[in-house]
């Protein structure tokens, strides 16, 4: 979020309370880990064929995006 906030200009927003995120994750039947721990996936496929994307980072593609 922090770096969809600095594309966009926007200031900053207090966190949300775990509590909050963990009753928000069993009404949508979810982890609430994914939302206080995140996630890093890549593909290793997409590697290992030669698959280059056009914007590695975030930060690059809400650039493209977003201007």
């Amino acid at each position: 979020m922090a770096t969809l906030r600095r594309t966009l200009h926007r200031p900053p927003s207090p966190p949300t309370p775990s509590a909050i995120l963990k009753i928000g994750a069993v009404a949508l039947r979810t982890d609430p880990a994914l939302g206080l721990t995140g996630r890093h996936a890549t593909s290793e496929v997409l590697h290992q064929v030669g698959f280059d994307f056009t914007y590695p980072t975030l930060d690059e593609a809400l650039t493209d995006l977003f201007g």
